[in-house]
């Protein structure tokens, strides 16, 4: 059995070029790389280099060996990735959450369902939801489209909508709607940790000034003693939390309306049989 250090040691020559720079690379001697190869050689028992006098240059069969070692390291990070999941998986969930909301509505739940597990939640754009599941890197996740493949359960939880919260005195705030483009070139005030939707609104308004702020306690400050445009949730709004002294208005733009949806594998599914019987279309509502 060829050890995968030999492996990677021999990956890393053929990316740098030269055993010098790959030592380098590696951290290591060039007379311990040297050894390496050769060990690695004997245990294949094929010529994988051609010897000059100042260096190593890979044969044909070395050029094919090294597509297959990259293979066999991937595969052995892949194995090494997946066990270590599943064993997070058993007293940790995972969760992938597309934007804030969700998970400000669905974490007391899940803290109610699994009491005893540690919740790992993770906040971002969904795009990369699907095969985080797939890897186990998440147990649960909520995206605002569902997700293409028969391995995963989908049930809808909700919904949200998106306004624009403006002062009085703004030129917006006669108008009933308006559009993101509406905004473009002004300056917006912007929660950073919103998930999906920074991406969504910063395509849409190419050329708006985002003051991005970090801590939450700074932005709702913000909002409350400052004139610039901000963005506000249905969610928030349906509870009767306004800010003082601003006005919201609809955004027409059909990005700015979501669904969102609950995955899991469907092999995961009797797991969180719980959770999903507890969840409907207006949960997130």
């Amino acid at each position: 059995m060829i050890e995968t250090n030999l492996l990677a040691q021999f990956v890393a020559f053929a990316k740098a070029g030269t055993l010098t720079r790959a030592a380098q690379d590696l951290h290591t001697s060039q007379p311990a790389l040297t050894r390496s190869m050769k060990k690695l050689e004997e245990e294949l028992e094929v010529p994988l280099f051609v010897r000059h006098k100042n260096h190593l240059e890979l044969t044909q069969t070395g050029r094919y060996a090294v597509y297959y070692a990259q293979r066999v390291l991937q595969e052995n990070q892949d194995f090494c990735d997946r066990i270590r999941s599943y064993d997070r998986s058993l007293h940790t969930l995972s969760i992938g959450y597309c934007a804030p909301v969700p998970q400000m509505v669905l974490t007391p739940l899940l803290n109610g369902i699994f009491q005893g597990m540690t919740l790992s939640a993770d906040m971002k754009d969904d795009v990369s939801f699907p095969e985080g599941l797939r890897r186990q890197t998440y147990q649960l996740a909520v995206m605002h489209a569902r997700p293409d493949g028969d391995e995963f359960f989908v049930k809808k939880c909700g919904s949200e909508k998106l306004y624009l919260s403006v002062r009085a005195s703004d030129p917006l705030a006669f108008y009933p709607e308006v559009r993101l483009q509406d905004l473009d070139g002004r300056a917006i005030l912007l929660f950073s940790h919103i998930g999906f939707w920074m991406k969504m609104t910063r395509e849409k308004t190419p050329h708006a000034r985002y003051l991005l702020q970090v801590q939450r306690d700074a932005f709702h400050e913000l909002t409350e003693h400052s004139d610039y445009p901000c963005f506000s949730s249905s969610y928030f709004l349906g509870q009767g939390q306004k800010i003082p002294g601003r006005i919201n208005i609809s955004l027409a733009d059909p990005e700015c309306q979501t669904d969102y949806y609950l995955v899991c594998l469907k092999s995961e599914q009797k797991r969180y049989e719980k959770l999903f019987q507890q969840i409907d279309d207006r949960t997130i509502y």
